[in-house]
């Protein structure tokens, strides 16, 4: 069961990279980080689990991770609609021009 996680982590990795390589999109951008984290959470827990068959650490780390997650996303909502109320354009070659 477990190489098969492994590959999982490994399809939703390339997955990943190959949104931060594509786009331009600073949302797609984070998204596309997010779904790293992802792979290297599902990557992480396999191999605890695999190590240890009856401990119950691999799922506190699985569900306090995910609340980082959680937490990542809901400041990218709040970050998005406050550069849409603004008027910022989310191409991250324009990014380095904003002004704080």
């Amino acid at each position: 069961m477990f190489p098969y996680l492994i590959e999982l982590a490994f399809v939703i990795f390339a997955i990943g990279l190959a949104g931060i390589a594509s786009d331009r999109h600073f949302v797609a951008i984070l998204l596309a980080v997010e779904l790293i984290l992802v792979a290297s959470i599902i990557a992480l827990v396999s191999f605890f689990t695999s190590a240890s068959s009856a401990s119950a650490s691999p799922v506190i780390m699985l569900i306090a991770i995910w609340s980082v997650a959680a937490t990542e996303i809901i400041v990218l909502i709040t970050f998005y609609v406050y550069m849409k109320y603004n008027g910022v354009s989310f191409d991250i070659t324009t990014l380095s021009k904003m002004k704080w």
